[in-house]
């Protein structure tokens, strides 16, 4: 089936899980036309997602790899993936967990390759919560409608807690999240980069070791990369021109590289473009919060189904894609 035709009981499906269907999901199934020429979409400022945009305009680095990089940055997540369901998009650089929640659903796409792992954690105030465990019974912002809060829920049950028994748990988007602990309408927050980084320069602390917690009920090695964004696209744009995927993998490594060996310059670009503070940028930096390592998925293939298999138990997957999600990066290109 072509992925240009996948009708709105498709794409409602999909969403099912842990999206609110808004208006616009409803309406992309009309407007079938690419929204820009290279079919690229991505998460707008101050998302951790646009962190490498500035890099690649800066350096020339779609020109350097012979491509024409328009990408069209979201500040609505659900819309971004909503166009990629109705092929306005043909590849997106987001959340790998939606790909495979897609995929799952039949939608037919492909993950290409990792970009950065997880940068989310709960964060206080209270000198009291310091480990997960302190957080029982504790009032608690978060944005359930993420995907990654599925991973949250591991952490917290990887540690005898429960959303719906010992914690009271208030849904809040990302910036009311934010805007409660300030106000300290709540003992804890759960937050990404760079709210993350910025709440912890203001005088709030981390809660427990979250990606640890979640490798330990997993099963995962101590080390291993706990993934968060990626990208992927449609199958048949894959297909179509190899050569150019391998061409937008070089890209985003060179990106990650300048990101990783010019913290100064890269901060500085940064910081210009998604309006966050150098100083949140450089403690994200420190406590290796934000961290890119882009690589083929398949090479991650090991950690990413543990992922998708912890998705699956907390209830955020119907099931754990099989081996065909992965590009296979075999073919000359």
């Amino acid at each position: 089936m072509s992925s240009l035709r996948w009708s709105r009981r498709t794409f409602v499906r999909a969403f099912g899980v842990a999206t609110v269907l808004s208006p616009a999901i409803l309406r992309s199934e009309q407007a079938w036309a690419q929204i820009n020429k290279s079919g690229a979409g991505g998460l707008a400022p101050p998302s951790n997602g646009s962190f490498l945009v500035p890099i690649i305009r800066k350096l020339e680095l779609d020109k350097k790899n012979g491509l024409d990089f328009d990408i069209n940055l979201y500040s609505d997540p659900s819309t971004l993936y909503s166009d990629l369901a109705a092929s306005r998009t043909s590849h997106i650089f987001g959340a790998i967990y939606n790909c495979a929640n897609f995929y799952v659903r039949g939608v037919p796409l492909q993950l290409l390759f990792t970009i950065s792992t997880a940068n989310h954690a709960f964060v206080s105030k209270n000198p009291d919560i310091k480990a997960a465990g302190d957080l029982k019974d504790k009032t608690i912002a978060a944005t359930t409608s993420s995907g990654f809060y599925g991973m949250a829920v591991l952490f917290l049950k990887q540690n005898g807690l429960d959303p719906r028994k010992n914690l009271n748990i208030i849904n809040a988007p990302p910036s009311s999240v934010q805007t409660q602990l300030l106000a300290e309408k709540v003992d804890a927050g759960l937050l990404f980069d760079p709210a993350l980084s910025s709440m912890l320069s203001q005088g709030y602390h981390l809660v427990g070791d979250m990606n640890a917690g979640i490798r330990a009920a997993l099963k995962m090695q101590a080390d291993a990369n706990v993934w968060y964004l990626g990208c992927y696209g449609h199958k048949d744009w894959v297909a179509s021109d190899p050569k150019r995927v391998a061409a937008t993998l070089k890209m985003w490594q060179d990106a990650a590289a300048f990101y990783n060996e010019n913290a100064a310059e890269a901060d500085k670009l940064i910081s210009e473009f998604a309006k966050v503070s150098v100083d949140a940028l450089v403690l994200s930096r420190k406590l290796s919060i934000t961290q890119f390592k882009v690589a083929p998925a398949i090479e991650e293939k090991g950690n990413l189904d543990a992922l998708f298999g912890g998705f699956k138990e907390v209830g955020f997957l119907t099931d754990v894609p099989d081996a065909a999600i992965y590009y296979p990066w075999t073919k000359k290109t």
